[in-house]
């Protein structure tokens, strides 16, 4: 899950104040990069080299899988740093990332080596306009900032979340961007200036600059500010009643606005020591109960365990554990996810990826896995033509992954990668499209071009075309590159 927000970006300055940070040998085959970059940066920017803190902390990952090689970041601290990072970099012939969270997992990114980190989190300071419909925010800001929900390198391939069904996409609330593009320079980006590119980053946006600041839509937070919930945990035997309710109740993605539902394969060997079991979150934005048409049938068809409340918005991620503190959020070992996006569950199939799902976290060395299944009201997604941004996905209802979690073993890898493959075949197999459609966020790496930006021959010439435009050599090729 993504959620409903924005972006950005950051670099150094005043080489006496940083002494301490410099003493650490660079890569022999690198540029001095601290007397050649340090002079022409803030001074609230820093350069890390290896071997220091905060090295460590700006290059360590989600997901061990197909990391970037790294050998210098530049802490970033303004438009200026990037420009001047970037440009450095050219000339230098050294390759370059920005990086804010360090969520990213895909294959592509191992492609990185020997370059530079640019390090966005400094860039994290949030203005509100005056009239209260909009709000600035750095590239470097991150969820808890704003909410548990509001990330910046979602919004670049589209952006899913919790309110979607009532303001569309986390891209859909851009109102301008503020980028630097492969060459050093810096543009605005919106409707009305350079609208090419406006089109291109709400989508397909890792491919075609640093975007250090953004201006967002913003909305009230309603005066009740209450969600509702049920959370149910049924036993293996039910997956295919389970996942036919579901589809009922969604019936084909047109669920009330207010409705969302979200389940989980995942493994609680205190309730059932020797099968996953699901776990089906109902939410309803709004201070009254469930409405019963939705709750009673999944009550009726026996679940191992129910509970219900109340929450805020803002506590919808902890609640659901996709909050920064969530396991399944924490840094360190390999996570690898295989999505499609599918319009309705086909429960012959549920029970078949999850037959293979049991199958591998049987095994203790994959048991933290989870098999993820979202499913968002989808009303302000819709609303949005096809045609007005690079997100390709829009007639989709539901995203689904495998999360496949191990401590970092390189002889696993293929027996992770092959059951996330198997299923995802298995799911695509199951729908009625024979197109497979891959969510970029969640992307493994191995998906085709048009499985991730889109079938119609239109939508790619465009995108390929505009890659052509702003970033012909490929610097931007880190995350899904346009080829």
């Amino acid at each position: 899950m993504d959620s409903i927000g924005t972006i950005g970006a950051w670099v150094l300055g005043g080489l006496s104040a940083y002494a301490g940070i410099f003493q650490h040998p660079l890569n022999p085959s690198s540029p001095d990069i601290i007397a050649g970059l340090g002079s022409q940066l803030s001074a609230d920017a820093a350069i890390f080299l290896p071997g220091s803190p905060q090295f460590a902390s700006a290059t360590d990952r989600w997901s061990r899988f197909a990391e970037p090689n790294i050998t210098t970041v530049v802490e970033v601290a303004t438009t200026g740093d990037v420009e001047a990072t970037i440009k450095y970099a050219n000339e230098h012939s050294l390759p370059f990332i920005a990086i804010t969270g360090s969520h990213g997992a895909i294959k592509s990114l191992e492609a990185m080596n020997q370059g530079i980190e640019i390090w966005m989190r400094r860039m994290n300071a949030i203005t509100i306009a005056p009239d209260g419909k909009t709000a600035t925010i750095g590239g470097g800001t991150l969820s808890k900032e704003i909410t548990d929900t509001f990330l910046a390198g979602p919004m670049l391939g589209g952006g899913y979340g919790f309110l979607q069904g009532r303001y569309g996409l986390i891209s859909d609330n851009l109102v301008s961007a503020q980028m630097v593009l492969a060459n050093g320079t810096s543009v605005t980006v919106s409707a009305d200036s350079n609208p090419d590119l406006f089109w291109a980053i709400r989508g397909a946006g890792h491919n075609f600059g640093v975007v250090t600041e953004v201006v967002v839509k913003i909305y009230d937070v309603p005066p009740d500010n209450e969600w509702v919930y049920e959370s149910f945990i049924y036993t293996q035997d039910k997956v295919e009643e389970l996942y036919g309710l579901v589809n009922i109740m969604t019936d084909n993605g047109t669920q009330p606005v207010e409705l969302i539902n979200y389940s989980v394969f995942l493994r609680l060997p205190e309730l059932d020591p020797d099968n996953a079991l699901i776990l089906l979150f109902i939410l309803f934005e709004g201070p009254s109960s469930i409405e019963k048409q939705y709750s009673a049938p999944f009550h009726a068809l026996g679940p191992a365990m129910v509970q219900s409340g109340s929450t805020t918005y803002p506590e919808l991620p902890v609640l659901t554990g996709l909050d920064e503190n969530s396991a399944p959020c924490q840094h360190g070992s390999t996570s690898l996810r295989f999505p499609i996006l599918t319009k309705s569950y086909n429960p012959q199939a549920q029970r078949s990826v999850f037959d293979a799902f049991n199958k591998l976290t049987s095994d203790m060395v994959f048991s933290n896995s989870l098999f993820l299944f979202e499913g968002y009201s989808l009303q302000g997604v819709k609303a949005v033509p096809a045609e007005l941004t690079a997100f390709p996905h829009r007639e989709d209802n539901l995203i689904i992954t495998p999360l496949v979690v191990y401590t970092p073993n390189a002889t696993l890898d293929t027996t992770a990668i092959k059951f996330g493959k198997d299923v995802r075949d298995i799911l695509h197999a199951a729908d009625s499209s024979e197109e497979l459609h891959a969510y970029v966020n969640y992307a493994h790496g191995d998906e085709g071009f048009q499985e991730v930006y889109g079938y119609e021959p239109w939508r790619r010439s465009r995108l390929r075309d505009l890659k052509h435009t702003y970033d012909p050599t490929g610097k931007f090729d880190f995350y899904a590159p346009i080829r």
